[in-house]
């Protein structure tokens, strides 16, 4: 079965972790933080992801919020 989760953008993303926009990239940059998908010049991540590298490094966040 095909699971279809809604995409969020980086400055929503930003907000929502409450880290600023060039951290994430400069993180993305040194393979330190899921570089998600460019589509139309924007860069786009799936929330699981984000969970999920969180989770890996031992740090709970929620996302749900901006996922729903």
């Amino acid at each position: 079965m095909i699971q279809i989760e809604k995409l969020i953008g980086i400055e929503e993303l930003s907000k929502e972790l409450k880290m600023n926009r060039y951290t994430i990239y400069k993180k993305m940059s040194k393979n330190q933080f899921p570089k998600g998908v460019k589509l139309n010049g924007r860069r786009l991540f799936k929330p699981s992801q984000i969970v999920e590298y969180f989770n890996g490094i031992g740090v709970d966040v929620d996302v749900s919020e901006i996922s729903d």
